[in-house]
């Protein structure tokens, strides 16, 4: 069970009374796929022979996307709604250009992002242009396809800036995702065309881009629409700690406009979390960047005792688990329990041996603490008796182990920095509801 922390005081009110309700929200960073990690996904691809002659063999694991996502899908499952940034536009175009900074992935991807969990995805990014705009138009279709929500780009101007709305448990969630970064792009002349949900920089302001003044005013309406609005951003310096100030400044003003949290990404490493309290007394939660949860970046770090570099921050991340309640019937919608989950995106580019299987995973690290305790005390347990090769080969083990255990307590220590006073760290325990999450998510107009 989660500790109840930042019990904060009422969002908006229900446009009509319920029953008392709590939803839980799962919130994850940036999903990257780098040509290695498309490598893992067809390494552990696993196919059945076709249903009928003539067909292709069919795919058991959406092309091996459901290895990667495996270690927290169970995290994900449970939640009543799970959100990623999707970096990337998915399109099955065996021609799509990727390189260095130039991304694409197959609809398995997005398929086993549903499989995972998953329900609604942030596009409003600055790789949202990567295959063009008939990849950005190709993308929608893909996760329409698989069932998966998406903010941030559409068809049109309007259409990028349409929040998705579904009710949980008779509460109303929204989301809206925009991006400040566009990679150099601009959006079309005309409204009519793709767009991509953008807030520019000053510096980039020339790019056809939206005023924060009138971001702001987009969350306010979109606030009115529901109970619950969460506003994705992406934005910030890259692998920078600390936000940049005009985006706090934003951060603030959203909540001030009617969002319920605030969640950032686009730096690839972790920033901090925080409550931020309105002057009608009304706390919202920002949590300015959850980094990576899979990506191939800082591939070849490895944990050494007091270095203190930021080498391997990139593979430092968490899941945000959050919960909204209704506490009786027409009552306010409040934030309840918030709580972090430190997630390692495990990577074995400098120490798997030679035959073995590259391998690209986002893992719990409080599991894998449990995991390698157990197996140090297991094999401290041996009662049997073991000749020199044996007990050799034992004590090198052992050693593997106490370093690894020791590494895996580090990235958890720098990750729970992020977290101020008053947030707490999920139990390993995971909640399971007995009922099911029944919900329907509505796009346009109410």
């Amino acid at each position: 069970m989660f500790a109840p922390v930042l019990l904060l005081a009422p969002l908006l009110c229900a446009t009509t009374p319920a029953a008392p309700a709590r939803v839980e929200l799962v919130f994850g960073g940036d999903v990257i796929p780098h040509g290695e990690v498309k490598e893992v996904a067809r390494e552990h691809a696993r196919t059945a022979p076709a249903e009928q002659e003539g067909e292709p063999p069919r795919s058991l694991n959406n092309e091996g996307w459901d290895h990667i996502f495996g270690p927290i899908a169970d995290v994900l499952r449970t939640a009543d709604v799970a959100v990623v940034n999707l970096e990337t536009p998915v399109t099955d175009n065996r021609r799509a250009v990727t390189r260095s900074l130039l991304f694409n992935a197959p609809s398995g991807m997005a398929r086993a992002l549903a499989a995972a969990g998953v329900r609604v995805v942030s596009t409003g990014n600055n790789h949202a242009r990567d295959q063009h705009l008939a990849g950005m138009l190709e993308t929608l279709r893909h996760l329409d396809a698989a069932g998966l929500q998406h903010v941030g780009t559409g068809p049109s101007l309007a259409a990028a800036w349409e929040p998705v709305v579904m009710e949980l448990r008779g509460v109303r969630f929204g989301f809206l995702s925009f991006t400040r970064w566009l990679n150099g792009f601009s959006n079309p002349k005309s409204p009519e065309e793709p767009h991509v949900a953008f807030v520019p920089y000053a510096e980039h302001a020339a790019h056809r881009g939206v005023k924060v003044e009138q971001a702001v005013e987009r969350v306010r309406m979109a606030a009115a629409r529901c109970d619950v609005l969460i506003v994705l951003a992406h934005w910030g310096r890259e692998y920078a700690g600390e936000p940049r100030p005009e985006d706090q400044v934003l951060a603030r003003a959203l909540i001030d406009a009617g969002a319920a949290a605030v969640i950032g990404h686009h730096p690839h490493v972790l920033q901090p979390l925080e409550s931020y309290t309105t002057a009608d007394g009304r706390k919202g939660l920002i949590a300015y960047s959850l980094g990576n949860l899979v990506a191939n970046q800082s591939r070849f770090y490895t944990y050494k005792p007091g270095n203190t570099s930021k080498q391997g921050d990139t593979r430092d991340s968490m899941l945000l688990r959050v919960s909204w309640v209704r506490r009786e019937a027409g009552g306010a919608v409040e934030l309840g329990e918030v709580s972090a989950l430190p997630v390692w995106i495990e990577n074995n580019a400098g120490t798997r041996k030679r035959k073995e299987a590259r391998n690209i995973q986002p893992v719990l690290i409080d599991r894998e603490v449990d995991a390698i305790t157990e197996r140090v005390v297991l094999l401290d347990g041996r009662l049997e008796p073991m000749d020199r090769k044996e007990q050799a080969e034992v004590q090198a083990e052992r050693k593997v182990l106490e370093h690894r255990l020791a590494g895996q307590k580090h990235r958890r220590e720098r990750i729970l920095k992020m977290l101020p006073e008053g947030f707490a760290v999920a139990s390993p325990e995971l909640r399971r509801r007995e009922e099911a999450a029944e919900s329907v998510a509505v796009q346009g107009a109410p």
